[in-house]
């Protein structure tokens, strides 16, 4: 369900200009087992409000107050707002990134 709230981040998401290019927006997001799910808007091959599951999240890119997210699959999504536990859930995958990033994984987070 969108609440007022969620229509207006997301309709700013949208306004915003990104470095990349974004092939989703993503409302109610966390993070589970290295994927990002939320409600896909936008996003090629998914109706308005479908349930997104990404492929394996590969890069985190914080942009000014909004989260870039890239994965496996070629996809950049930008998170519009996050579900209960789900800023945690992303920052512990932060962490996690940081942590392979001194151990020169290939995972990376800008």
């Amino acid at each position: 369900m969108m609440t007022r709230l969620k229509k207006a981040k997301l309709a700013d998401a949208l306004l915003d200009d990104y470095p990349e290019v974004v092939t989703g927006y993503i409302v109610d997001a966390q993070v589970i087992s290295g994927c990002l799910v939320g409600a896909a808007y936008k996003a090629w091959g998914y109706a308005t409000g479908e349930r997104l599951v990404s492929g394996r999240i590969t890069t985190i890119i914080q942009f000014g107050k909004r989260w870039m997210i890239k994965t496996c699959e070629n996809d950049c999504l930008v998170v519009v707002n996050f579900s209960r536990g789900g800023r945690r859930s992303l920052l512990h995958l932060v962490d996690l990134f940081q942590s392979a990033e001194m151990a020169h994984s290939r995972f990376q987070v800008h």
